[in-house]
């Protein structure tokens, strides 16, 4: 008598490999989005973005619309390394369906200015506030976040300085008091809070996570953040940001880990720095991007290891090009490093290689690197004979740096995009929409040489 058929199914079932779950493709749009449905479709795509925090796992990937959003994505599953997790901006609306426009993350809210009246330091004003405050910004201005003065209680001072004479002698700065809960602000031109348009920052990143891996952030503009655009926290490894734009946070994107790729990305006005690698990352990679007017450009500190910078546009920086900051093992090769206000390059207890680069001095106050404790230097030469690096870069010379970018034009864009694109999508509806633009292609030679570069 033959076995059961039950039994006969059970063992096939037991025997039979697993199956392999199925990865997804999740889409948000601004103009048709809607939270109660599923994502998984232009059709049926989600309205806000942090719908994919919890929903996206190894192999998934995510397309979000063009917009701005205020909100953001806390990345809270790993993917592997044949799996990637990644997060796509649609600017062409190749995939979402929509009209082209910028895809912008934001980490600032409006802020009601009717509350400050005048403090008796010219220049300053206070309101009730029940609430820490982070960060502000002036979004009719150049949109870089305001200096927070922090409490000097228990350090060393000037005797008598109050947070409040702090304020009262730097422009776009703030302190918030948080025992008595008042915000003290002064203006960039000591006018009254009211005549500006203000944002504080409300959130951490745009795109972050901790200790995640095997993950990709690309083609979104993210600005004012109370940390940073792109947040790689806590050990993340395996993970590139390629192609974006972050301004007006604290770093454009700051990264601690292993295995990080940092490519054709645009950062700027940061109040730290473009890319910042910190507490024993390794194995970083900075390739083909601009950054600009933030304090520095790309920075390594605090025993990371194993970085190398390639063919960079770092210009107009406060202090430094690039800044190596007790870090060992980092290559620079065939950057441009231009009229950084401090120095271009500079080297304090770390262990480097440099060559093929271009450096150029926009002033005589500006050195070309600054090595403390080994040298200062002004011109290439000296610093060559000194250190003997950079034996075969140049100094001027260094070619056309790129544009800037307009960023009330850009916000502009972002803010009126979603009314702008369903006029244009109904109008398609009654046979009378604009033509869309032609397909972008998302550079997939691209990341296959990150994969390459990864080891992965």
């Amino acid at each position: 008598m033959g076995r059961p058929s039950w039994i006969l199914l059970g063992t096939a079932l037991a025997l039979a490999p697993p199956l392999q779950a199925v990865a997804t493709t999740y889409y948000v749009r601004q103009t048709v989005g809607d939270d109660s449905h599923d994502g998984t479709s232009p059709e049926t795509a989600w309205l806000h973005i942090a719908k994919l925090s919890g929903a996206m796992h190894a192999g998934d990937v995510a397309y979000v619309g063009p917009g701005l959003y205020r909100e953001q994505i806390t990345v809270l599953n790993d993917g592997t390394a044949d799996k990637r997790i990644s997060f796509i901006a649609d600017p062409s609306g190749q995939r979402s369906g929509d009209p082209p426009g910028v895809v912008m993350i934001t980490g600032a809210e409006p802020m009601d200015t009717s509350t400050f009246v005048a403090d008796d330091a010219p220049g300053v004003y206070t309101a009730p506030f029940s609430r820490p405050v982070w960060g502000l910004v002036e979004m009719d201005g150049d949109q870089s976040r305001y200096w927070r003065v922090k409490s000097t209680q228990g350090l060393p001072q000037p005797e008598g300085v109050t947070e409040l004479d702090m304020v009262a002698q730097r422009p776009s700065s703030f302190y918030y008091d948080e025992k008595a809960k008042i915000l003290l602000v002064h203006t960039s031109d000591d006018k009254l809070p009211a005549t500006h348009e203000m944002e504080i920052l409300a959130r951490d990143h745009g795109i972050g996570m901790e200790g995640k891996h095997y993950v990709t952030v690309m083609g979104f503009t993210f600005r004012h953040m109370v940390d940073a655009g792109i947040g790689f926290y806590n050990a993340s490894g395996d993970v590139i940001a390629i192609d974006n734009t972050s301004y007006g946070s604290r770093q454009g994107i700051r990264a601690h880990g292993t295995h990080i790729a940092v490519v054709g990305n645009t950062l700027f006005r940061n109040e730290n720095s473009g890319v910042y690698f910190l507490l024993q990352s390794t194995n970083s990679f900075v390739v083909r991007n601009a950054m600009y007017e933030n304090i520095k450009g790309v920075r390594w500190s605090s025993q990371s290891a194993n970085g190398t910078a390639v063919d960079n546009t770092l210009f107009d920086n406060q202090q430094a090009g690039i800044s190596i900051e007790s870090a060992d093992h980092i290559i620079l090769r065939h950057n441009k490093v231009v009229n950084n206000g401090q120095t271009q390059l500079n080297v304090l207890q770390a262990e480097y290689a440099s060559d093929d680069n271009c450096f150029a001095n926009g002033g005589s106050d500006q050195l070309i690197a600054d090595l403390p404790f080994v040298g200062r230097y002004r011109t290439l030469a000296d610093y060559q004979r000194g250190v003997h690096q950079d034996v075969s870069s140049r100094e001027g010379g260094c070619g056309p740096l790129p544009d800037k970018v307009d960023v009330h034009k850009l916000d502009a864009e972002a803010r009126g995009y979603a009314d702008r694109a369903r006029r244009i999508l109904s109008g398609a509806k009654e046979g009378a929409g604009e033509p869309k633009a032609a397909p972008v292609e998302e550079a997939p030679a691209a990341r296959g040489w990150l994969q390459r570069l990864l080891g992965r």
